[in-house]
């Protein structure tokens, strides 16, 4: 089977049961999510701590980046979770960076810390979104325009792109598809502001238009940069043809968090 029937496969039977409880929202939104987060944290500590070992291996780290996917089911109940996860991840920062070895092996509490950051903060800007006011169109919004940023960057850097962006990082981006991507994501925030009649003005809408485009490719850099440093290809092989959950989230991780603070700031 080629790499292509794979991706299409995986995308048939998963995306119909994301865009649904998307759709949806509530409960089965954020449990859906929590366990997208789960898989997702998994691969992240795999990556950084045992990467040639198969990723069952992960297995015993379990009970600690589980705190990343509860934040995220937790957000729908009260955001103020987030203050019990940031208490996690102090205390995981604390031994792990403190010079003092009084818990054996430093560098799993480093990798956890981060790994409660990055998929317990920002994944669960997700969940935020989805329930705030018209939170339905506004995740759609976010998914769509980022989408549109990766296929404009794509399309653009392909054709014309010349000038490396990344090379040590992502030797494929070039600056003119990030210009491209950059356009896509601007216009595609402006259409599905109308499209989607949010009912917030083209010149306030604007803003998340301006801003959503670089959280989109900084995320794929940063997502590109952390399998450089693990030294992997695919952050795992669980979404077969696709790679892992952190390759299918890398760009959303950092949308997301952009488009709950314009809502907070400009909208509500």
């Amino acid at each position: 089977m080629s790499n292509l029937q794979l991706r299409l496969m995986t995308a048939a039977a998963g995306l119909p049961i994301v865009l649904g409880v998307a759709w949806l929202g509530g409960w089965p939104f954020a449990l859906v999510l929590a366990v997208i987060g789960f898989l997702a944290a998994a691969e992240f500590v795999h990556g950084w701590l045992i990467p040639s070992l198969p990723i069952r291996n992960v297995v015993p780290h379990a009970p600690t980046f589980i705190i990343a996917p509860a934040m995220v089911a937790a957000a729908h109940i009260d955001h103020r979770f987030y203050f019990a996860g940031a208490g996690f991840a102090l205390l995981f920062a604390v031994l792990g960076y403190s010079p003092l070895k009084v818990t054996g092996p430093r560098k799993p509490y480093r990798v956890y810390a981060w790994c409660v950051l990055y998929f317990g903060f920002l994944l669960s800007t997700f969940v935020l979104v989805r329930d705030a006011e018209q939170g339905r169109e506004w995740f759609f919004l976010g998914l769509l325009a980022t989408f549109a940023v990766d296929t404009g960057a794509y399309a653009v850097g392909r054709s014309i792109g010349r000038h490396k962006m990344a090379p040590k990082i992502s030797p494929a981006k070039t600056w003119e598809g990030a210009a491209g991507g950059y356009v896509a994501g601007v216009l595609a925030v402006l259409l599905l502001n109308r499209l989607f009649d949010t009912g917030v003005p083209a010149s306030t809408a604007l803003h998340l238009a301006v801003a959503l485009p670089p959280a989109a490719m900084i995320g794929d850099l940063v997502e590109s940069w952390m399998k450089r440093r693990m030294g992997v290809k695919d952050a795992s092989g669980l979404l077969p043809g696709h790679g892992g959950f952190l390759d299918r989230l890398d760009s959303l991780l950092f949308v997301f968090p952009v488009v709950y603070l314009f809502l907070q700031a400009r909208v509500f």
